[in-house]
């Protein structure tokens, strides 16, 4: 079997791992990255051409400082490659008044003294009249806010990672990671990799890495959706924002989520819901979708947006890996000082995934980093004694 050596493995070239790979690059590093998938790759959690980005985050302002690293990155990404990859159209979440995260999103915002509007009733009306907005409706505008173009921002970060000498393997199934003396090596299906340094940045193949960290990773197939509009022109005038919608946060059976983006193609809407197929093992095969995913989002579309037209003319699938506290694992695995975890962002990671790759570089490099992260600690599943000298990486 093929032996390679460099300071630094990534396993997993996807939405983190990509950015990992440049970061580390243009540290000085050698860098070699392996996927089991293409790189870059149809199956990966960024699959689908875009995500929202925003800075007044509902899930907490304990993520404001990554989400403003993050900004920064995708900004200083965009210059290297010459690719506009953040649109800054701002994003509007429209909220059932009753919904506790509400409160969270201000919050938020309040801590960090971040910019934000909130509308109710025809004056929301009046600035969204493409939404239905109900009098129990609250709209939250955040300025800072937009979408990433998510496929070319993976394959920029690829580009100018290769431009800075990292090597990357694709279609590999890697199987363990092992201390090797003070280095590690990676066994992989066609080689085995010796480096000072990896960074396990899997997406949902990191079922194997999470149950030894004391975790389940739930891989959640979701179905992307494309609505035509009936007037096009519509969704594509400038200052239109990306939006958010969310009924009251409980097990109602017509709880409403889901968002959307302006046009990106002059004719369609990328509208998708947060509904999600059984949870399966592994993307690694094609996976089919019953159309009865669609039911929910086709309502939405049609009670909250009339300008479309509510049958999707183009579908497409995604998957992301869940923890059971939608939290990351992110951090130095106990008794591997080398080894870095940046797993399991359970479907709100894209946004940040500049920073979480610049991060796990900064702790792969240095055991530390000036961005607080503490709240991803990988070892919090664990028992306070627990070392480990290997991990299965399938």
């Amino acid at each position: 079997m093929t032996a390679l050596e460099t300071d630094v493995v990534v396993v997993g070239v996807g939405s983190v791992g990509s950015m990992a790979s440049w970061q580390l690059a243009s540290r000085g590093l050698q860098v070699i990255g392996i996927d089991r998938f293409s790189i870059p790759g149809p199956f990966s959690a960024y699959a689908g051409e875009s995500r929202v980005f925003r800075k007044v985050y509902a899930e907490g302002g304990h993520y404001t400082p990554i989400l403003q690293r993050a900004q920064d990155l995708w900004r200083e990404l965009e210059q290297i490659s010459g690719t506009q990859l953040l649109e800054a159209t701002g994003a509007v979440t429209i909220f059932d008044e009753h919904n506790p995260r509400l409160a969270s999103l201000i919050a938020a915002g309040q801590e960090h003294g971040l910019d934000y509007e909130l509308l109710r009733g025809d004056e929301a009306r009046a600035k969204y009249p493409d939404h239905v907005i109900r009098e129990t409706d609250v709209a939250v505008f955040d300025p800072e806010g937009g979408y990433l173009k998510s496929e070319k921002a993976v394959t920029a970060a690829l580009i100018e990672a290769t431009r800075l000498g990292a090597k990357f393997l694709a279609n590999r199934k890697a199987h363990t990671i092992e201390t090797y003396g003070d280095r590690y090596i990676v066994r992989t299906d066609q080689e085995e990799i010796i480096a000072s340094r990896v960074i396990i940045s899997q997406g949902t193949g990191a079922g194997a890495v999470c149950k030894e960290l004391g975790v389940h990773l739930s891989v959640l197939p979701q179905v992307l959706t494309w609505f035509p509009a009936v007037d096009p022109s519509v969704f594509c005038r400038e200052g239109l924002p990306v939006f958010l919608r969310r009924s009251e946060e409980d097990e109602r059976p017509d709880k409403v989520r889901f968002y959307g983006f302006p046009s990106a193609d002059g004719w369609t809407v990328k509208v998708a819901g947060s509904v999600y197929m059984d949870e399966v093992e592994s993307m690694e095969k094609p996976l089919s979708w019953d159309p009865e995913y669609l039911k929910p989002i086709l309502a939405w579309v049609r009670e909250f947006l009339p300008g479309l037209i509510p049958d999707p003319v183009r579908v497409a699938l995604c998957a992301d890996g869940y923890t059971p506290d939608d939290t990351g694992l992110l951090g130095t695995v106990p008794g591997m000082a080398g080894v870095v975890v940046a797993v399991g962002f359970s479907g709100h990671g894209f946004k940040m995934a500049s920073a979480l790759g610049a991060i796990a570089a900064d702790l792969v490099l240095d055991g530390t980093t000036a961005t607080d992260v503490s709240f991803m600690n990988p070892a919090r599943f664990l028992g306070p004694d627990s070392q480990f000298t290997s991990l299965p990486l399938s």
